[in-house]
C-alpha cells in the first residue's frame, strides 16, 4: 500500500496503542482579530477529559448574539499518531439555519470556516453561504 507520507504508515503505531488526542490547546476565549466583524465576535472552548465544548457569541445584528454550546463532533490531531488536537468539527442549529464550524490552530491564531445552511421553513430565496474569521486567545483566558 502506498503512503502519502511516511509518518502516516501504521507500522510505527503498536498494535495496542491507542494514540492520545487532548483538546486542551482550545481552551479559554478567543477574540475575532477583526473588531468590526459581521460575525462571530468571540468563541469559548471549554474542556472536560478529551471532550471539547465549543461556546459562539455573535455580533447581535447580522448573527444571533448567542449560539449555544455545541461538543465537538470530531477532534483531529496533525497525524495519525495523535498528540495535541489541532482541529475540530462542530455543528449548531439556531433554528432558521444550521451552521457548520470548522476549526483549527495556525500559528497561535484559531481559523474558523462556518457552513450556513438555511432551513427555509415555509420557502425564502436565502442561499447557503460560507465564512471565515480569524481569533486571537483573549488576554485575559
Amino acid at each position: 500500500m502506498k503512503h502519502l507520507r511516511a509518518q502516516d504508515r501504521l507500522e510505527r503505531i503498536g498494535a495496542d496503542a491507542r494514540p492520545s488526542l487532548s483538546p486542551s490547546e482550545f481552551s479559554g476565549t478567543w477574540v475575532n482579530t477583526n473588531t468590526d466583524t459581521p460575525g462571530i465576535t468571540h468563541v469559548t472552548c471549554t474542556v472536560e477529559g478529551d471532550v471539547l465544548r465549543v461556546r459562539l457569541e455573535g455580533n447581535g445584528s447580522s448573527e444571533p448574539s448567542g449560539w449555544g454550546e455545541a461538543t465537538a463532533e470530531l477532534l483531529c490531531a496533525a497525524s495519525i499518531h495523535g498528540g495535541p488536537a489541532m482541529s475540530f468539527i462542530a455543528g449548531f442549529d439556531l433554528g432558521f439555519k444550521k451552521v457548520q464550524a470548522g476549526a483549527n490552530l495556525n500559528q497561535g491564531l484559531l481559523v474558523m470556516a462556518f457552513y450556513h445552511s438555511f432551513q427555509n421553513h415555509g420557502g425564502g430565496s436565502r442561499s447557503n453561504y460560507f465564512s471565515r474569521e480569524f481569533f486571537h486567545r483573549a488576554a485575559w483566558s
